[in-house]
């Protein structure tokens, strides 16, 4: 079955599951239930797709196969754009172009007999064959067996039975035993995903023998699809930020004549000499394990250096930043074109670069291959694999490992010095463990056992090891089914009906008590307790893929923490004074974010109760309520037996306070008054610091002699041992002092509540534009540290909004944003709107001349195509609409005009860039975004335009019988 037949019976089974359904299905509801209707093994990545055009309205046969979720794909890299133009290469000139450059890229293949793998697509990493004489584990249920491709053995296989566009290598070479290393393994029709007797056949990082320092320096993405028409001033600026990141790579391998480049068609790439860490593979032959770490640091450490590199460039290249966004995100399998590759979006081919003298003007088309080029770029390939530059070893690593390499005799030395740290500072964790395990021991011994909270502990390992200690099964029961065992139950397998999705056989997923793990076929997810929690939680989204995502950062905070509040025993990672960092450093101190946690976990305060605060250098962090609480924490984690290495905090207090004797030392009283929100504040007064009075009451009270006099009568009534007229005259003379201090900016700063002030932290900058009828802010604010949210969000007012006693609308836009609500009364948000306008800009509005043109000239167009009356003249695939009456709530007529045809509109009069969702919605010309509707028995997205904003009224909407009535058109088409 060739590629384009297979596409074809995908998107008819995708057709055929549409018909059965009568929701909005997503991919990953469809994904299992098309491939089960596909006579032919296909794979996820070759589905997906396929399936996405077809709910989009779009023909399947123009759409390019990639993968949407491999590992190592190249995710980011060269973006389609709608505005990119057609490729027009069919499948046989496409295979007859990479038969013609086989020899020119075979040297390619192999770096001093080490050989690198070959990937078509971005799919195809793997060479499978029949498991002809499978082992007693093996038999009757692995029936394939698999390896990773090698680019030399098996180009021409791939080409003539797998290439459907283009061709990758990878950035690092293998030991050749990496790629003769056969996996059983079997297709699961349900997960439409191959499943492994062991582990999947890539190379892992003991397997590499060199690898490059490498980078992809895409074009911004909004240029890629203007790669042949770019100006000069950019061609220009793409030239010299290039040169500058040549330079870069010069000074970490010793010289130019190290470094490589390609023109990849949708950017460049860059790379050094690989075989300079073939010295590396050689030296520590012996140590996988040192091979590895030392392998892995590189790549890592390269990446870092060239992350630096480009701040740099950024700097001193004019324009580089808008021009060019590199990639610094090398790995141990990492993808890039191959020379000669075709690119995926442009009938063009990917090609050397002359890093002597940079020229990145227009890319070579595929027609224009010549034998001059070939030769070229058959050089370049065997540049690349010589071994020319073993020697720039040596520079790599006394820049990479500059401490070691400056105390050690030779790089040799440097990086078996920094091998032998690492180990040690793995033992030193392993004694720190070991001790820690005693102190806290001693210390529920020297309790009687009794410890109250979460336990915490010094070594992440300890989280861990607590976390595999938890029986998947259990929780799975009692958390995350519906219904449990539901069909097969073994000593090893027990299948349960999941709660994070609908399953129609009612066993569809199993946990694998051997292992302690579930799985969920249906998209070849599953995972440990954690994951089980946070699904059963609803921690990570529900549906057919929910098992499949990856729970990681604050998500499996959140899981961890649920698996703590149902009783299971899950330590906290609070690490203290000469504990190792991830990053091998040794704390001085516990960090502050650690502090936290103890403080929570000891049950010194609620998570709630910490605030956000400024620092010494502008920015904020999540700091404790007071310095008493803090003061606190620190006194608990001491007595856990851990070493926060911290000193205490001064307690005095940060709002006004107001010594009632002043002047006599043998009386010890103090009036507090302690901001709550906007309207009330607390009055506390204490004697010989002890609290014996407290009153809420509304700000301004002190205002009055009145009610001045009220306040100090109760304070006496409550407050013992001094004279009463005495402490009266006191009180009211601090309370008149208080009116007094009101004026002052100190004290409106010290009466601030906690919340505005939160508020007037997180505010960013706020721009006026003004308006001839009235005025716009734009207030752009940061996330809170709970937000799901982690970048700055914009949030619009008017005039009245704006200065509404009630901050409601805010509250609202807040919610909105931010995933989050905000607590704040009206006396708040006067202060912050306050706040607003006293730090605003005032800018004047532009006026967008493009936006303004397409708009119109959507709306013309809308007006002169065909509008029917009745589905029988509508045509999906024509520029035309349905005249739908009553289409809203309120009876608003829409002409719905396909979705199909909006995009080919935009692509074609290159307004690809434009929110035409936002914009026709402000502008009241559509009645809501773009949605599905079945029209005709096909159900694709339509866009509802207001048929009052158009020439057209349901006596104009065309019928069959205006067919051939030329009166009856529009005179555009006439």
């Amino acid at each position: 079955m060739t590629s384009d037949d297979l596409r074809e019976e995908i998107a008819g089974a995708t057709q055929s599951v549409l018909e059965l359904v009568d929701d909005e299905p997503s991919v990953a509801a469809l994904l299992p239930k098309v491939i089960e209707r596909v006579d032919a093994d296909v794979e996820l990545e070759e589905a997906t797709p396929v399936i996405e055009a077809v709910l989009a309205g779009e023909e399947p046969s123009e759409v390019d196969v990639r993968s949407s979720g491999h590992a190592e794909d190249d995710a980011n890299s060269d973006a389609v754009s709608a505005s990119q133009e057609k490729v027009t290469l069919d499948r046989g000139a496409i295979r007859e172009h990479y038969r013609q450059v086989a020899d020119v890229v075979r040297p390619l293949g192999e770096l001093e007999g080490k050989p690198t793998m070959l990937i078509n697509d971005k799919v195809g990493w793997y060479v499978t064959r029949e498991n002809t004489d499978p082992s007693e584990d093996e038999l009757g249920r692995y029936e394939k067996k698999r390896r990773a491709r090698d680019f030399t053995n098996d180009y021409d296989r791939v080409v003539e039975q797998h290439v459907d566009r283009t061709l990758y290598a990878l950035t690092s070479y293998k030991r050749p035993e990496a790629l003769d290393r056969w996996e059983a393994a079997t297709y699961d029709d349900e997960a439409g995903a191959y499943e492994y007797l062991d582990e999947k056949p890539s190379p892992d990082s003991e397997d590499i023998a060199a690898v490059a320092a490498w980078g992809d320096v895409d074009l911004a993405d909004e240029l890629k699809a203007q790669r042949f028409d770019l100006d000069d001033d950019t061609y220009a600026t793409a030239e010299a930020a290039l040169e500058a990141y040549v330079d870069a790579f010069a000074e970490l391998y010793g010289g130019r004549d190290a470094v490589y480049a390609l023109d990849s068609v949708g950017g460049a790439y860059i790379f050094g000499a690989p075989e300079a860490t073939l010295p590396i593979a050689r030296h520590f032959a012996g140590d996988d394990d040192a091979r590895a770490r030392i392998m892995e640091a590189f790549i890592d450490r390269s990446n870092e250096f060239l992350q630096e590199a480009e701040a740099d460039v950024n700097e001193s290249v004019d324009g580089a930043a808008d021009v060019v966004h590199p990639d610094w995100a090398n790995n141990i399998n990492r993808q890039y074109k191959m020379p000669l590759a075709l690119h995926g979006d442009h009938d063009a081919v990917v090609t050397p670069l002359d890093v002597d003298d940079i020229t990145y003007r227009e890319p070579t088309p595929a027609g224009e291959v010549t034998e001059d080029l070939h030769a070229s770029t058959k050089a370049w390939c065997e540049s690349l694999t010589s071994t020319d530059h073993e020697d720039r070893v040596d520079d790599l690593v006394a820049a990479l490992w500059p401490e070691e390499y400056a105390e050690e005799d030779g790089w040799e030395a440097a990086l078996e010095a920094w091998v032998e740290a690492k180990r040690e500072a793995e033992r030193e964790e392993r004694r720190q463990r070991e001790a820690a395990r005693k102190r806290r021991e001693q210390r529920l011994d020297d309790l009687d056992g009794d410890l109250e909270g979460t336990s915490i502990t010094p070594f992440m390992n300890d989280v861990h090891d607590a976390l595999d200690g938890i029986d998947t099964g259990e929780v799975v029961r009692r958390y995350a089914s519906d219904a449990w065992d539901t069909g097969i139950d073994s000593s090893s397998k027990t299948e349960f009906d999941p709660s994070w999705r609908t399953s129609s056989s009612g066993s569809s997923c199993y946990v694998d008590h051997q292992n302690n793990t579930f799985g969920d076929p249906a998209c070849g997810g599953g995972g440990y307790a954690a994951k089980a929690m946070a699904l059963g939680r609803g921690i990570i989204g529900l549906g057919e893929s929910a098992a499949a995502q990856k729970l990681s950062g604050e998500k499996w905070g959140k899981a961890v923490d649920e698996l703590r509040g149902e009783g299971y025993d899950v330590p906290v990672w609070t690490p203290e004074a000469g504990s190792t960092a991830r990053d091998g450093s040794t704390y001085d101190q516990m960090p502050l974010w650690a502090l936290r946690k103890a403080a929570v976990a000891l049950g010194v305060v609620p998570e709630e109760a910490f605030i956000e605060r400024e620092g010494d250098d502008g920015g904020t962090y999540l700091g404790f309520p007071g310095p008493k609480t803090y003061n606190n924490a620190l006194e608990a984690v001491e007595e856990y037996g851990l070493d926060h290495g911290r000193d205490r905090a001064d307690t005095g207090p940060s709002y006004p306070t107001y010594d009632l004797f002043e002047d006599r030392d043998s009386v010890d009283v103090e009036l507090h008054l302690v901001p709550l929100n906007g309207k009330e504040a607390r009055l506390e007064v204490y004697h010989n610091d002890q609290r014996e009075y407290t009153e809420t009451l509304d700000r301004g009270f002190w205002r009055s002699g009145t009610k001045r006099g009220r306040v100090a009568g109760r304070v006496v009534d409550e407050v013992s041992g001094i004279d009463t007229e005495l402490l009266r005259g006191a009180v009211k003379d601090a309370l008149a002092q208080v009116a007094l201090d009101e004026d002052e900016d100190w004290f409106e700063e010290a009466m601030r509540s906690r919340r505005e002030e939160e508020l007037r932290k997180r505010t960013d900058r706020v721009v006026c534009y003004p308006g001839a009828e009235d005025a716009e802010w734009l207030i752009t604010m940061r996330p809170t540290p709970t937000s799901p949210e982690t970048e700055p969000q914009t949030m619009t007012f008017d005039s009245g909004q704006l200065h509404n006693a009630d901050p409601g609308h805010f509250q609202q836009l807040h919610l909105g944003v931010f995933l989050e609500k905000v607590q704040l009364d009206s006396a708040e948000w006067a202060n912050l709107t306050d706040f607003w306008l006293s730090i605003q800009e005032t800018k004047e509005r532009e006026a967008d001349t493009r936006l303004e043109a397409a708009i119109e000239e959507f709306t013309s167009a809308v007006n002169k195509m065909r509008v029917w009356a009745d589905e029988e003249g509508f045509d999906w695939d024509s520029r035309n609409g349905l005249y739908a009456e009553d289409f809203t709530a309120d009876d608003d007529d829409a002409i719905l005009v396909p979705g199909a045809w909006m995009e080919s509109w935009k692509h074609d009069n290159d307004y690809t860039e434009i929110n035409f969702s936002k914009e026709l919605r402000q502008r009241d010309l559509a009645l809501g975004g773009s949605s599905r509707r079945t029209i005709n028995s096909a159900r694709r997205m339509v866009w509802p335009i207001a048929a009052e904003k158009t020439d057209w009224s349901p006596e104009d909407a065309l019928t069959v019988a205006d067919e051939d009535d030329e009166d009856a058109k529009p005179e555009g088409l006439r």
